[in-house]
Formats: C-alpha cells, structure tokens, sequence
C-alpha cells in the first residue's frame, strides 16, 4: 500500500503523470468517474470544503471538474477549479483518509498561471512545473469525461 502510494505520488509529480512509469508493460492509465468509485465518491462535500477553506473567500459559484485515473500504481484524480485557476491532485481515500480530507491537504496544487511552462523542455528538472501539452492532456480529460461540479461561495 504505502509502495503504491508513494509510486502515485511520485508518478503525479512529474509532468507526465499520466503516462505508464519506467519499463512496465502497463497500458496507459484508464480514465474513471470518480463519482462511481468507493474511494472518491460524491466530490461535493469536498469542493464544499475547499470553497469553504480558500483566503480570500471566492465569490459566487464555482465550477469544478473532477476526472480519475486507474493505473498500475493505483487511482489518483485531477480536479480542476476553473475561476481559481488551479489544478489540484487528489487521492481519494488513497491513504486512508476521508476524501475530502485528503483534497484539502493536497501538497499539489497546480496555479495556471504559475505553474505551467510552455514545453517539455522549460521543465529543466523542476518536480514541481508542468507543460502545457500536460495540462491541456488532463483538462480535456475532464471536458470529454469529467463530472462537473458546481459549488455556491459561503454565506459570509
């Protein structure tokens, strides 16, 4: 469990998160809807939660996408929050966690803005930067079959 989690973590790290890792004869990840899924679920309460949690507290609704990925080191999803502009790792119930636990303590969440370099090449050995190709990968992911989301800002 822990090798699995730690290889996860490891694989979404890099920019191609979503690619088979080392020499593994693995297909390519396959693509699941989280809501249907025992260790993710219902994403509400943990986009709710989210919303809840941002400084400075966002204003009106706010739209999110959520797309999974089953591979050979286990499932991990990529939530997109459109007006904050942030793609955001999630592990689901991958360590054990309440879900929205572990959205909430994500350690990955990407800025569009700041995070995200034109190619491959601009990542020169960053852990942390990713490509646009890379990115454009997982938002088309969740356009073509994501589950959508839609979270009204606190009452102040």
């Amino acid at each position: 469990m822990l090798l699995g989690l730690l290889l996860s973590n490891s694989a979404c790290m890099m920019p191609v998160s979503s690619q088979p890792i080392g020499n593994a004869a693995a297909a390519a990840p396959q693509i699941f809807d989280p809501r249907e899924d025992e260790d993710f679920g219902d994403a509400t309460p943990a986009l709710t939660g989210l919303v809840a949690g941002s400084d400075p507290q966002p204003r009106g609704p706010q739209h999110f996408c959520v797309v999974g990925y089953r591979g050979p080191d286990g499932e991990h999803a990529w939530v997109h929050w459109r007006e904050a502009r942030k793609l955001i790792f999630w592990l689901g119930q991958g360590d054990g966690s309440a879900p929205a636990e572990t959205l909430l303590r994500s350690t990955r969440k990407l800025s569009l803005d700041e995070d995200v370099v034109a190619t491959e090449r601009e990542i020169a050995g960053s852990t942390y930067l990713v490509s646009r190709a890379w990115v454009d990968g997982r938002l088309a992911d969740c356009q073509s079959h994501g589950a959508q989301y839609t979270i009204p800002s606190p009452k102040p």
